[in-house]
Protein backbone atom coordinates (compact mmCIF):
# COMPACT_ATOMS: atom_id res chain seq x y z
CA UNK A 1 0.00 0.00 0.00
CA UNK A 2 1.66 3.97 -1.14
CA UNK A 3 1.36 6.16 1.73
CA UNK A 4 -0.95 9.06 0.50
CA UNK A 5 1.64 12.11 -0.10
CA UNK A 6 -0.90 14.60 0.53
CA UNK A 7 -0.06 14.26 3.93
CA UNK A 8 4.02 15.69 3.31
CA UNK A 9 2.38 18.88 1.71
CA UNK A 10 4.94 20.94 -0.19
CA UNK A 11 8.87 20.97 0.84
CA UNK A 12 9.63 22.60 3.58
CA UNK A 13 12.17 25.62 3.88
CA UNK A 14 14.32 23.60 6.38
CA UNK A 15 14.78 20.79 4.12
CA UNK A 16 14.97 22.91 1.07
CA UNK A 17 18.17 24.83 2.79
CA UNK A 18 20.01 21.47 4.45
CA UNK A 19 20.16 20.25 0.26
CA UNK A 20 21.44 23.86 -0.50
CA UNK A 21 23.92 23.16 2.32
CA UNK A 22 24.94 19.55 1.20
CA UNK A 23 25.34 20.56 -2.69
CA UNK A 24 27.50 23.73 -1.31
CA UNK A 25 29.75 21.98 1.02
CA UNK A 26 29.95 19.32 -1.54
CA UNK A 27 28.76 16.31 0.25
CA UNK A 28 28.01 14.02 -2.46
CA UNK A 29 32.07 14.16 -2.91
CA UNK A 30 32.69 11.40 -0.18
CA UNK A 31 30.73 8.81 -1.95
CA UNK A 32 32.43 9.76 -5.52
CA UNK A 33 35.81 8.52 -4.06
CA UNK A 34 36.78 4.62 -4.67
CA UNK A 35 39.55 2.09 -3.78
CA UNK A 36 42.53 3.51 -1.46
CA UNK A 37 40.96 7.21 -1.62
CA UNK A 38 37.53 5.93 -0.39
CA UNK A 39 39.32 3.25 2.53
CA UNK A 40 41.47 6.58 3.98
CA UNK A 41 37.65 8.36 3.60
CA UNK A 42 36.19 5.61 5.99
CA UNK A 43 39.45 5.41 8.60
CA UNK A 44 38.82 9.23 9.03
CA UNK A 45 34.97 9.50 9.67
CA UNK A 46 35.33 6.03 11.91
CA UNK A 47 37.58 8.50 14.62
CA UNK A 48 34.32 10.11 15.85
CA UNK A 49 32.60 9.00 19.17
CA UNK A 50 30.36 6.11 18.31
CA UNK A 51 28.85 6.58 22.34
CA UNK A 52 25.39 8.24 23.25
CA UNK A 53 25.71 12.22 23.86
CA UNK A 54 25.79 13.07 27.44
CA UNK A 55 22.59 15.20 26.98
CA UNK A 56 20.83 11.88 26.27
CA UNK A 57 22.46 10.13 28.92
CA UNK A 58 20.80 13.22 31.00
CA UNK A 59 17.42 12.56 29.38
CA UNK A 60 17.29 8.41 29.27
CA UNK A 61 18.66 5.23 31.35
CA UNK A 62 21.55 3.87 28.86
CA UNK A 63 23.18 0.89 29.56
CA UNK A 64 26.44 -1.02 27.59
CA UNK A 65 26.48 -4.53 27.14
CA UNK A 66 28.55 -7.32 25.30
CA UNK A 67 28.62 -10.38 23.44
CA UNK A 68 32.04 -12.10 23.44
CA UNK A 69 33.67 -8.39 22.96
CA UNK A 70 31.17 -6.23 21.00
CA UNK A 71 28.98 -4.34 22.40
CA UNK A 72 25.20 -3.21 22.23
CA UNK A 73 23.21 -0.58 24.27
CA UNK A 74 19.87 -0.51 26.01
CA UNK A 75 17.95 2.71 26.31
CA UNK A 76 14.65 2.83 28.77
CA UNK A 77 13.07 6.15 29.85
CA UNK A 78 13.50 6.88 33.22
CA UNK A 79 9.75 6.83 34.19
CA UNK A 80 7.60 3.86 33.49
CA UNK A 81 8.34 1.34 30.77
CA UNK A 82 6.25 0.87 28.27
CA UNK A 83 6.06 -3.19 26.83
CA UNK A 84 7.47 -2.82 23.44
CA UNK A 85 10.85 -3.20 22.97
CA UNK A 86 12.65 -2.05 19.58
CA UNK A 87 15.79 -3.24 17.61
CA UNK A 88 17.39 -0.60 16.32
CA UNK A 89 20.27 -1.10 13.51
CA UNK A 90 22.03 1.73 12.80
CA UNK A 91 23.05 2.45 8.86
CA UNK A 92 26.44 3.88 7.74
CA UNK A 93 26.86 1.85 4.97
CA UNK A 94 28.43 -0.99 6.72
CA UNK A 95 31.69 0.82 7.21
CA UNK A 96 30.38 3.53 9.69
CA UNK A 97 30.06 3.98 13.17
CA UNK A 98 26.72 4.84 14.89
CA UNK A 99 26.16 8.55 14.58
CA UNK A 100 24.68 11.52 16.85
CA UNK A 101 22.03 11.70 14.47
CA UNK A 102 21.31 8.30 15.49
CA UNK A 103 21.87 8.23 18.98
CA UNK A 104 19.25 11.93 18.84
CA UNK A 105 16.49 9.95 16.68
CA UNK A 106 16.48 6.92 19.23
CA UNK A 107 15.83 9.67 21.97
CA UNK A 108 12.91 10.81 20.64
CA UNK A 109 11.53 7.48 20.37
CA UNK A 110 12.07 6.85 23.91
CA UNK A 111 10.13 9.84 24.47
CA UNK A 112 7.46 9.18 22.49
CA UNK A 113 6.68 5.76 23.27
CA UNK A 114 8.29 5.01 26.67
CA UNK A 115 9.92 1.82 25.13
CA UNK A 116 12.78 0.10 25.40
CA UNK A 117 15.22 0.30 22.73
CA UNK A 118 18.02 -2.08 21.99
CA UNK A 119 20.97 -0.72 19.62
CA UNK A 120 23.55 -3.57 18.44
CA UNK A 121 27.01 -2.00 17.36
CA UNK A 122 27.30 -4.31 14.83
CA UNK A 123 30.82 -5.36 13.33
CA UNK A 124 31.87 -3.10 10.08
CA UNK A 125 33.12 -3.89 7.00
CA UNK A 126 35.44 -3.70 5.60
CA UNK A 127 37.18 -5.55 8.32
CA UNK A 128 34.05 -7.97 8.53
CA UNK A 129 31.70 -9.06 5.99
CA UNK A 130 28.22 -9.92 6.33
CA UNK A 131 28.64 -13.71 7.73
CA UNK A 132 29.91 -12.23 11.33
CA UNK A 133 27.75 -8.75 10.84
CA UNK A 134 24.66 -11.22 10.98
CA UNK A 135 26.10 -13.57 13.16
CA UNK A 136 26.09 -11.27 16.04
CA UNK A 137 22.48 -9.57 15.21
CA UNK A 138 21.10 -13.05 15.45
CA UNK A 139 22.94 -14.04 18.95
CA UNK A 140 21.47 -10.36 20.42
CA UNK A 141 18.52 -10.75 19.12
CA UNK A 142 18.22 -14.83 20.68
CA UNK A 143 19.29 -13.52 23.72
CA UNK A 144 16.40 -10.68 23.49
CA UNK A 145 13.90 -12.79 22.74
CA UNK A 146 14.74 -15.55 24.96
CA UNK A 147 14.38 -12.77 27.87
CA UNK A 148 10.74 -11.65 26.70
CA UNK A 149 7.83 -13.27 27.79
CA UNK A 150 5.67 -11.98 24.35
CA UNK A 151 8.56 -11.54 21.63
CA UNK A 152 5.85 -10.82 19.30
CA UNK A 153 6.09 -6.96 21.10
CA UNK A 154 9.48 -6.68 19.51
CA UNK A 155 9.61 -4.07 16.90
CA UNK A 156 12.75 -4.80 14.15
CA UNK A 157 13.41 -1.39 13.12
CA UNK A 158 16.83 0.32 10.87
CA UNK A 159 17.80 2.86 8.77
CA UNK A 160 20.02 2.84 5.49
CA UNK A 161 22.57 -0.14 6.29
CA UNK A 162 20.43 -0.83 9.29
CA UNK A 163 17.45 -1.60 7.52
CA UNK A 164 18.81 -4.01 4.92
CA UNK A 165 20.18 -5.80 8.17
CA UNK A 166 17.21 -5.56 9.86
CA UNK A 167 15.20 -7.21 6.85
CA UNK A 168 18.16 -9.64 6.78
CA UNK A 169 17.53 -10.97 10.22
CA UNK A 170 14.19 -11.16 9.55
CA UNK A 171 14.92 -13.67 6.59
CA UNK A 172 17.35 -15.34 9.00
CA UNK A 173 14.65 -16.06 11.50
CA UNK A 174 11.88 -17.63 8.80
CA UNK A 175 14.42 -19.66 7.74
CA UNK A 176 15.56 -21.15 11.07
CA UNK A 177 11.66 -21.19 12.18
CA UNK A 178 11.74 -18.77 14.60
CA UNK A 179 8.97 -16.23 15.70
CA UNK A 180 8.96 -13.02 13.62
CA UNK A 181 9.02 -9.59 15.53
CA UNK A 182 5.81 -7.79 15.62
CA UNK A 183 6.56 -5.76 13.01
CA UNK A 184 9.33 -4.03 11.11
CA UNK A 185 10.37 -0.32 10.43
CA UNK A 186 12.81 0.32 7.60
CA UNK A 187 13.75 3.77 6.78
CA UNK A 188 15.06 4.38 3.47
CA UNK A 189 16.77 0.75 3.55
CA UNK A 190 19.61 -0.62 1.11
CA UNK A 191 17.85 -3.19 0.13
CA UNK A 192 20.06 -4.36 -2.64
CA UNK A 193 23.95 -3.55 -2.10
CA UNK A 194 24.85 -4.43 -5.99
CA UNK A 195 23.38 -0.93 -7.08
CA UNK A 196 22.87 -2.26 -10.75
CA UNK A 197 18.97 -0.93 -11.06
CA UNK A 198 19.30 1.23 -14.09
CA UNK A 199 16.28 3.23 -12.50
CA UNK A 200 18.55 4.54 -10.10
CA UNK A 201 20.33 6.84 -12.76
CA UNK A 202 17.38 9.45 -12.72
CA UNK A 203 17.08 9.83 -9.47
CA UNK A 204 20.72 10.26 -8.63
CA UNK A 205 21.15 13.55 -10.10
CA UNK A 206 18.48 14.82 -7.79
CA UNK A 207 20.44 13.29 -4.59
CA UNK A 208 22.59 15.70 -2.76
CA UNK A 209 23.93 12.87 -0.88
CA UNK A 210 24.48 9.57 -2.01
CA UNK A 211 26.29 8.46 -5.19
CA UNK A 212 26.31 5.08 -6.75
CA UNK A 213 30.24 4.84 -7.14
CA UNK A 214 31.40 4.69 -3.60
CA UNK A 215 28.62 3.25 -2.49
CA UNK A 216 28.25 0.28 -4.61
CA UNK A 217 31.76 -0.41 -3.69
CA UNK A 218 31.34 -0.87 0.22
CA UNK A 219 28.36 -3.01 -0.72
CA UNK A 220 31.13 -5.03 -2.02
CA UNK A 221 33.21 -4.73 1.30
CA UNK A 222 30.32 -6.37 2.93
CA UNK A 223 29.34 -8.56 0.74
CA UNK A 224 33.01 -9.97 0.97
CA UNK A 225 33.51 -13.01 -1.43
CA UNK A 226 30.10 -13.47 -1.62
CA UNK A 227 28.19 -12.20 -4.74
CA UNK A 228 26.59 -8.95 -4.02
CA UNK A 229 23.09 -10.32 -5.38
CA UNK A 230 23.00 -13.25 -3.10
CA UNK A 231 19.90 -12.79 -0.58
CA UNK A 232 22.16 -13.08 2.40
CA UNK A 233 24.05 -10.12 1.30
CA UNK A 234 20.91 -8.20 -0.34
CA UNK A 235 17.56 -9.17 1.24
CA UNK A 236 16.09 -7.77 -2.11
CA UNK A 237 16.47 -11.36 -3.36
CA UNK A 238 15.53 -13.05 -0.23
CA UNK A 239 12.08 -14.62 0.97
CA UNK A 240 9.40 -12.66 1.37
CA UNK A 241 6.44 -14.85 2.31
CA UNK A 242 5.98 -15.89 6.00
CA UNK A 243 7.33 -12.25 7.50
CA UNK A 244 6.55 -9.83 9.96
CA UNK A 245 4.41 -6.74 8.46
CA UNK A 246 6.43 -4.44 6.82
CA UNK A 247 6.36 -0.13 7.18
CA UNK A 248 9.02 1.24 4.77
CA UNK A 249 10.18 5.09 4.56
CA UNK A 250 11.73 6.55 1.62
CA UNK A 251 12.08 10.18 -0.32
CA UNK A 252 12.07 10.30 -3.80
CA UNK A 253 15.31 12.24 -3.87
CA UNK A 254 17.02 8.92 -2.92
CA UNK A 255 18.83 6.67 -4.88
CA UNK A 256 17.66 4.01 -2.84
CA UNK A 257 14.47 4.39 -3.75
CA UNK A 258 14.35 2.35 -7.23
CA UNK A 259 15.04 -1.01 -4.98
CA UNK A 260 12.79 0.34 -2.88
CA UNK A 261 9.86 0.67 -5.24
CA UNK A 262 11.10 -3.22 -6.69
CA UNK A 263 10.75 -4.38 -3.22
CA UNK A 264 6.93 -3.36 -3.26
CA UNK A 265 6.24 -4.56 -6.76
CA UNK A 266 8.08 -7.91 -5.84
CA UNK A 267 5.67 -7.84 -2.70
CA UNK A 268 2.90 -7.04 -3.98
CA UNK A 269 3.17 -9.65 -6.68
CA UNK A 270 3.77 -12.19 -3.79
CA UNK A 271 0.70 -10.96 -2.13
CA UNK A 272 2.89 -9.39 0.50
CA UNK A 273 1.39 -6.57 2.20
CA UNK A 274 4.16 -3.40 2.55
CA UNK A 275 3.34 0.01 3.92
CA UNK A 276 5.39 2.12 1.69
CA UNK A 277 5.53 5.58 2.48
CA UNK A 278 7.56 7.46 -0.35
CA UNK A 279 8.01 11.38 0.31
CA UNK A 280 8.77 13.66 -2.39
CA UNK A 281 11.86 15.67 -2.90
CA UNK A 282 12.83 13.93 0.51
CA UNK A 283 16.49 13.17 1.09
CA UNK A 284 17.72 9.74 2.54
CA UNK A 285 17.34 8.66 5.96
CA UNK A 286 14.81 12.11 6.14
CA UNK A 287 12.44 10.39 9.29
CA UNK A 288 15.80 11.06 11.33
CA UNK A 289 16.25 14.71 10.45
CA UNK A 290 15.15 17.71 11.89
CA UNK A 291 12.10 18.84 9.26
CA UNK A 292 8.80 19.42 9.32
CA UNK A 293 8.54 16.51 7.01
CA UNK A 294 11.14 14.31 9.97
CA UNK A 295 8.46 14.77 12.31
CA UNK A 296 5.35 13.77 10.41
CA UNK A 297 7.32 10.83 9.50
CA UNK A 298 8.02 9.97 12.86
CA UNK A 299 4.23 10.04 14.19
CA UNK A 300 3.35 7.85 11.49
CA UNK A 301 5.87 5.68 13.34
CA UNK A 302 4.43 6.14 16.58
CA UNK A 303 1.28 5.38 14.86
CA UNK A 304 2.18 2.00 13.66
CA UNK A 305 3.52 0.89 16.67
CA UNK A 306 1.17 2.25 18.96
Amino acid sequence: MMETRDRYGKESVKSKGFKWLLKLTRSRKFWEKSGEDLRKAIEIRRMLSDEPPKKLLKRINIKKGDINGKVYYELQPKQETDNKTIFYVHGGAYVYRISKLHWNFLGKLVDELHCTIIVPLYPLAPEHTHQHTLAFMYTLYRQLMNTMKHPETIILMGDSAGGGLALLLAQLLKEKQLEQPGQMILISPWLDVSLTNPDIAPIEKHDPFLVKTGLKEAGKMFAGTTDTKHPKVSPLYGELNGLAPITMFMGSHDILAADARKFVAIAEEQGVPVHYVEAPKMIHIYPIYNFPESRVALEQMVEKIK
